[in-house]
């Protein structure tokens, strides 16, 4: 098995394609995102829990070890679309948020997709603006499935109860509807029937699922398969975990059965660390309280913070007969995906589009293998409540900086990947330099 070691190439900024491949035929592209799955929440991490369809994705393509996201749903949503961070955006960015996040005529993957030929859909969770004038259908989706704001009840199909401008959200083109089934269900049949469509050239699929995100309701078939879990909490949660690789596993069987599966490049990522308790009561019932359900071991920290486990998460890239199998450990980020599709398919901007993300391809095809240090910056919060930055093997990161008072914590994540030794007071130069890069990336933001 090939194993990987080497950082991606280019420093954040614009990317200038310079290859093309307009000679080859563009792959179609699917990709998948899990709504708080955790580090430990997956077989290949963790043999816990059922996932083998997830498992022999990563086993025949590329597993993907070190693979950031934001540490929250629309952040990292706005990331994958834009190729840039979101706080580049402003303060509603950079936290779950039903606004708009950007405005009409940004170019997005989708959009950027579509001026290559490609046909684009979207079935899931968009949350990058909950209502019908802000959604997908306005930014590059020829076709749009699902809810325009965030975690929905699973049968109920509505969002939070106590958030009327919002709360309807299920629909298919921006128009609301009445369906009846599990949202994971109904979201995978979406995109099964849109591969199986005949269509005049290549597709984007993106399929971000509500799942495994709360409230947690599954059939006792999914719960029967992880009766090995003693804890019932933990079984509900792993069985919304089974359920969902299921379906991704109805997908992929679609590939197959349409002959499409060789010219398809298949990503798949959780969108920000496990949530690990949850409070109940926030969306249409059954939402019970749930304790230690969900898991990052051995990362530290959760969903909505930046230490690793908020934000470095599972996720693979599987294109059978064109990527090698294997593991890259480098250092990678969801805004990586935008420049590397546009280097991988030709596409050359006609100006300078401000992607913090750098071109993955070299990395993933094997072309490149020596390690070159790369930034990674990430900030969470309306008040900036966190901030971290890394940049080769060493990570800083604070919380609550507006307190005025907030330190700077400093981590060699090679020696200590689950961050328990804060070397800030040993390594002052190194402490130092990192806050020069920090800087150098604030003055970018729009907050």
């Amino acid at each position: 098995m090939r194993r990987i070691t080497c950082a991606v190439l280019l420093l954040a900024g614009w990317f200038p394609t310079t290859v093309s491949f307009s000679k080859d035929p563009l792959p179609n592209i699917v990709f998948i995102l899990s709504d708080d799955q955790g580090w430990n929440d997956i077989g290949y991490h963790n043999p816990e829990i059922r996932t083998p369809n997830l498992d022999r994705l990563a086993e025949e393509g590329i597993e993907l070890d070190c693979h950031y996201v934001q540490p929250q749903c629309t952040p990292t949503r706005v990331a994958l679309m834009t190729g840039r961070y979101p706080s580049r955006f402003g303060t509603h960015c950079v936290t779950a948020s039903n606004e708009r996040s950007y405005e009409r005529g940004t170019l997005t993957l989708a959009s950027m997709l579509k001026t290559l030929g490609y046909e684009t859909a979207i079935s899931g969770k968009w949350h990058m603006g909950s209502l019908p004038e802000w959604g997908p259908n306005h930014y590059g989706f020829d076709h749009s499935y699902g809810s325009f704001a965030g975690a929905v009840g699973m049968y109920d199909h509505r969002y939070r109860l106590n958030q009327p401008d919002y709360t309807q959200t299920w629909h298919r083109n921006h128009e609301f509807v009445e369906e009846v089934g599990h949202a994971t269900d109904l979201v995978t049949q979406e995109a099964v029937e849109w591969i199986e469509r005949e269509k005049e050239g290549p597709f984007f699929l993106y399929v971000p699922f509500h799942s495994v995100h709360t409230p947690l309701v599954e059939e006792v078939k999914w719960i029967a398969i992880n009766n090995h879990i003693d804890d019932p909490e933990r079984r509900l949660y792993a069985a919304a975990v089974t359920h969902m690789d299921y379906c991704i596993g109805q997908m992929v069987e679609a590939l197959d059965r349409s002959g499409q599966r060789e010219n398809t490049l298949v990503v798949f990522s959780s969108d920000n660390g496990a949530q690990i308790n949850h409070s109940g009561n926030n969306y249409p019932p059954p939402d019970v309280p749930l304790t230690d359900f969900s898991s990052n071991d051995p990362l530290r920290g959760k969903k909505s913070q930046a230490y690793e486990g908020g934000f470095r998460v599972p996720a693979l890239v599987n294109w059978p007969g064109t990527l090698e199998p294997g593991k890259i450990d480098s250092p990678m980020h969801v805004v990586d995906w935008m420049p590397t599709f546009a280097a991988r398919l030709g596409y050359k901007p006609d100006e300078d589009l401000g992607w913090d993300g750098e071109n993955l391809w070299p990395l993933l095809s094997g072309e490149e293998s020596k390690s070159t240090e790369r930034v990674i910056y990430t900030t969470w919060g309306r008040h900036r409540e966190w901030e971290a930055l890394r940049h080769g093997d060493w990570k800083i990161v604070r919380n609550n900086p507006k307190d005025g008072d907030a330190d700077w914590e400093l981590y060699d994540l090679i020696r200590d990947p689950t961050e328990r030794t804060n070397l800030a007071d040993s390594q002052p130069e190194k402490l130092a330099e990192l806050l020069q890069l920090f800087h150098r990336e604030k003055q970018k933001d729009a907050i």
